[in-house]
């Protein structure tokens, strides 16, 4: 897996990493161009920056999570970084969610922007239960049912006794991708369930984005 790394310093590491993952339809020099970058600098300006170049490739051929690992997230500790957060937007929220889910200890915090988390269908069966906090799957789940594995996890957000990473997670408020507004209530803290007006597309990723650099707690 390709990767962009954008060092906040151009002569020593610093002490956090932001991993960020791409939608489906950008590459890394997007994430630049639209500004993400430049807002970690303006909040956060020792924290360095890489953007992989995880393509929906990845996804269809089910290697994601060992190719962002094997070549990104160790040669990041292998350089020393103390923490590792992941973000992404659309497929690359997704991904972060995914690889938060099934490898929490590598990771440090979660920024997912519109990321697909079910369908219509299975986010229909948790609004019927009455939201995430009272819902539960009919057992056993079939081992390729990610989207209510995905969605026990995000549930476990709302357990005290459950160890999670910090998440923050947020959708435009035209997004074709926004699961039902009660899904997540009861779950995650209202200061990190973000929103801005918009759809599917940069202008609420942004808006969002800088939100989520104001909150999130990526440096000491």
């Amino acid at each position: 897996m390709e990767a962009l790394w954008l060092p906040a310093s151009p002569t020593q590491t610093g002490r956090t990493l932001i991993v960020f993952l791409p939608g489906s339809q950008e590459v890394p020099q997007d994430i630049v161009r639209e500004g993400f970058v430049k807002q970690v600098r303006a909040r956060h300006p020792t924290v360095d920056v890489v953007v992989a170049d995880a393509h929906v490739g990845y996804f269809r051929n089910r290697s994601f999570e060992e190719r962002l690992r094997a070549d990104v997230m160790e040669p990041a500790r292998a350089r020393g970084y103390e923490s590792i957060w992941l973000a992404g937007i659309s497929l690359g929220g997704f991904g972060s969610l995914m690889y938060a889910k099934n490898a929490p200890d590598e990771i440090d915090g979660v920024i997912a922007l519109a990321p697909f988390i079910a369908s219509r269908a299975v986010l229909a069966e948790v609004a019927q239960a009455g939201g995430l906090a009272r819902w539960q799957p009919i057992p056993p789940l079939k081992a390729d049912d990610y989207q209510r594995e995905l969605l026990l996890w995000l549930k476990g957000f709302g357990d005290p006794a459950q160890v999670r990473p910090p998440l923050f997670i947020g959708y435009g408020t035209r997004d074709r991708l926004e699961p039902f507004p009660e899904l997540l209530d009861g779950v995650l803290p209202a200061e990190r369930l973000l929103s801005a007006p918009g759809g599917h597309d940069w202008p609420p990723w942004k808006a969002m984005w800088r939100d989520a650099m104001e909150l999130a707690p990526l440096t000491p």
